[in-house]
């Protein structure tokens, strides 16, 4: 099964996204579709199911028709098995999980590396000689399912080699993430793209960077344990000095802000107020945005490398990458993504638009980031803003942290990323939660409203949805709900 040309990619998903209207609950008459249906999906449920077993479920519970496989990645939740466990899959809790790089690893592409001597050393463990990709994608073209390869940039403490790639916080240590600007990532990055997409007839590729920069980490920051407000390696300190940035003035803005956020916490109040005062710093240190964008600069960089690589291997491949939730809760990341610049190096974005376990995410945020420079209003209040300002609304706090968002902020969100992408051939692809992260006093799940999240998607015209956080951690029959929502609709 050759690649799917960008246009036909396209095409596929938005020449019926206007034709979906669901009235009274019900929805019109629609012609078999190849709307996209995506899974997130990693190798422990092929291996501990079995490779026809678990592709025969995820087809017939939730019509899927693409595997977002993940090929590369050193997070459990995303890479390994769930635990608690649930109804299916091998039901233990792995002793050691380790991760890694879950295809076969071709040394040729990685001579221009850190990994240059010992590439093999990338090779995920903890499934045997078990390649997903190999595996998986001649399976799943027999079934006329699409593989998208899904690769995140998380970096192993136990490597050395990744040891060199890390970001550097504001004091001087080294963090467990890499650093955008480090040349050793951005050369085994582009090894391993060039690897996954020469290698592997892949029907696309997806790239993962859930974080943020300095400014949100700070305001995120509880105050007492070690703060992450990064990065400031010689790497980025030189590159951003070169772009004009008074480095001195942007570390200095930080300290300022650090010593803000932890008088904050404590309950110290300045004499001008909690947002008069925070404003003051950023008028006093203009640097603090400075290096703030200088991050963001740098993760579009990225972005434009992964598909630039990609598409000069492969030219007709879709290439994309993820936005986080905190797109929806955090407005200073808000304003850094632009759609309509992302539509030049992207061919499709995933955004989460969890609705459980949005709930206590909001709640978080209202919490966290909110209870700094909005100190002085109350929860309530808080809470209120974040609704006026980011474009939805829901229940009060109590409520949506214990039943979560409604279908109703899926439809919104979608709606107006779908907005924010008009005139350009970027797909938005909403992440819908089926048992994100359950815990003992998460909101409940269930099919009912895994089915409803997925019909609010549709209905505000999305040409696909992804269905996550990953069909290990997913209740089988909270899974059922996504098939339902698609047979309701008739796209089947």
């Amino acid at each position: 099964m050759k690649n799917l040309n960008r246009r036909e990619f396209i095409k596929s998903g938005s020449e019926i996204a206007t034709a979906i209207t669901l009235g009274g609950g019900s929805a019109s008459l629609l012609p078999k579709s190849t709307k996209m249906v995506g899974i997130q999906i990693g190798a422990p449920s092929f291996v501990d199911e079995g490779l026809e077993g678990c592709l025969d479920t995820i087809q017939e519970r939730a019509c899927v028709n693409t595997l977002f496989t993940m090929v590369h990645s050193y997070k459990e939740g995303l890479s390994g098995r769930t635990w608690p466990p649930v109804d299916h899959g091998r039901q233990y809790k792995s002793p050691k999980f380790h991760g890694g790089y879950y295809a076969t690893v071709h040394s040729e592409h990685y001579k221009n590396t850190i990994f240059r001597d010992n590439p093999l050393i990338l090779r995920a463990p903890d499934e045997g000689d078990f390649d997903v990709l190999a595996s998986v994608i001649p399976a799943a073209q027999k079934r006329g399912i699409k593989t998208i390869a899904w690769v995140a940039d998380q970096i192993h403490s136990e490597i050395p080699q990744f040891q060199e790639m890390a970001e550097v916080d504001l004091h001087g240590r080294k963090l467990p993430q890499v650093c955008f600007n480090n040349p050793h990532f951005r050369s085994f990055l582009m090894a391993m793209v060039e690897d996954c997409v020469q290698s592997y007839e892949i029907d696309g590729l997806l790239w993962r960077s859930e974080r943020w920069g300095a400014l949100t980490n700070t305001l995120l920051w509880d105050g007492k344990n070690n703060s992450k407000i990064s990065c400031f390696c010689p790497f980025c300190l030189e590159k951003g000095q070169k772009n004009g940035i008074n480095i001195e003035r942007a570390s200095e803005g930080y300290k300022v802000l650090e010593k803000y956020i932890a008088e904050n916490r404590a309950g110290k109040r300045p004499a001008e107020g909690y947002y008069a005062a925070f404003w003051r710093i950023l008028l006093r240190y203009p640097e603090i945005l400075a290096w703030e964008m200088f991050w963001y600069d740098s993760l579009r960089e990225i972005y434009k490398l992964v598909y630039a690589k990609s598409k000069t291997i492969k030219s007709d491949i879709p290439v994309g990458t993820a936005i986080p939730h905190s797109i929806s809760f955090n407005p200073f990341y808000r304003a850094v993504v632009d759609l309509q610049e992302l539509s030049k190096y992207n061919d499709f974005i995933k955004i989460i638009f969890y609705h459980s376990d949005g709930g206590p995410r909001c709640c978080h945020y209202v919490d966290g980031m909110l209870n700094t420079y909005l100190k002085d209003l109350s929860r309530d209040d808080r809470l209120s803003f974040l609704y006026s300002i980011m474009g939805f609304s829901q229940s009060s706090y109590e409520k949506i942290y214990a039943e979560g968002l409604s279908p109703d902020y899926v439809y919104r969100e979608t709606k107006s990323w779908l907005e924010g992408a008009k005139g350009s051939s970027l797909q938005v692809w909403p992440g819908i939660d089926v048992d994100v992260s359950p815990g003992e006093n998460d909101p409940p799940r269930s099919r009912q409203g895994v089915r409803d999240a997925v019909l609010a998607a549709f209905r505000a015209a999305a040409p696909g949805v992804v269905l996550a956080r990953m069909y290990s951690e997913m209740t089988l029959d909270h899974l059922s709900g996504a098939g339902d929502a698609v047979r309701q609709l008739r796209l089947v």
